[in-house]
């Protein structure tokens, strides 16, 4: 009896259908910032990448507003299993520390997967602007306070922290104004609307490859490759400078253990590929690719971190 009951359930288990490896349908790709921006680009650029690994379409669906909050907040309530985040560091570590009371933390809420790389500010001025260095834009700004406006995606952004630190390290006052597409806040720069513009390398090289606006600056603490003779703001006279950013995969705390591993496995992969790697660092994105352990690290040492430079700045939340 007892082998007729175990041929049974062996033949059972034959019939029955196979489980599913993740992921078994469409992934979302979360990209809390509008299109246009380094967010934006990166996540579309990845997206094939991981539709071809996966077999299973890839959608980035952009979820902007609020400095990246509205769309990681998205994320972290998603429960499908199949949705992830490509997020820069405004949203994950920075709008955190400025909030008494965020609606997500960081480190509760998401997994971190990858961190994807580092994106360098360049500052750009309209070419009707007069100012062709930065003391020259400091010298402006000096002789007509307020005068000299800069864009940026929202407080504590890169964008604006870069806008206020200058500000604060050259004794000048300048103007900020806040943008919720990045469409809008570029076109305000090219035109002259606005003055300047901390803009990621994925967003200012093609246009000054282009002749479209001129760079004064870089706000990483080295140069960039890609703009060997451009000086940084440190070099320019304020020692200290630094304003980059950085671009990270995360996913909900609800997602299993094992497709985190998979994902993770992916992207690295992805990046791992010529192809990807040269066009992301084409658009000023020094590519890392971090196992998920020290993704976790640097956004628990970027929490405190940034909270000492966002006081030391005097930013608040919008």
């Amino acid at each position: 009896m007892r082998r007729l009951l175990l041929a049974a359930c062996l033949g059972l288990m034959a019939l029955a259908p196979a489980a599913h490896a993740w992921p078994d349908r469409p992934v979302t790709i979360i990209a809390p910032f509008g299109p246009g921006t380094s967010v934006d680009i990166a996540a579309r650029l990845l997206a094939p990448k991981l539709q071809a690994a996966w077999g299973q379409p890839v959608v980035v669906t952009n979820v902007p507003g609020s400095a990246g909050i509205i769309g990681v907040e998205r994320a972290v309530r998603a429960t499908d299993g199949h949705t992830i985040l490509l997020s820069a560091d405004a949203a994950i570590v920075v709008r955190v520390s400025m909030a008494p009371r965020p609606p997500y933390d960081p480190r509760r809420d998401l997994l971190p997967v990858s961190l994807l790389g580092r994106t360098t500010n360049i500052l750009v001025v309209s070419n009707s602007f007069p100012a062709r260095n930065l003391a020259e834009l400091v010298a402006i700004a000096r002789a007509r306070p307020g005068s000299v406006t800069f864009g940026h995606a929202g407080n504590g952004t890169s964008q604006h922290i870069g806008g206020e630190m200058l500000a604060q390290m050259a004794g000048v006052e300048l103007t900020g104004v806040a943008y919720n597409d990045a469409a809008s806040q570029i076109q305000d720069v090219l035109t002259g609307r606005v003055t300047m513009s901390f803009q990621s390398g994925v967003v200012a090289l093609p246009r000054l490859r282009d002749n479209a606006w001129r760079a004064l600056a870089v706000s990483a603490p080295a140069r960039m490759a890609a703009l060997p003779d451009l000086p940084t703001v440190a070099e320019q006279g304020y020692p200290g400078f630094d304003a980059v950013a950085w671009l990270g995969v995360l996913a909900p705390a609800s997602m299993p253990a094992a497709n985190v591993a998979r994902i993770h496995r992916d992207v690295v992969a992805a990046l791992a590929e010529p192809e990807l790697r040269g066009r992301l660092a084409e658009l000023g994105v020094d590519v890392v690719g971090s196992t998920p352990e020290e993704f976790r690290a640097l956004i628990e040492r970027e929490i405190p971190r940034m909270a000492g430079v966002l006081g030391r700045a005097g930013i608040r939340p919008d």
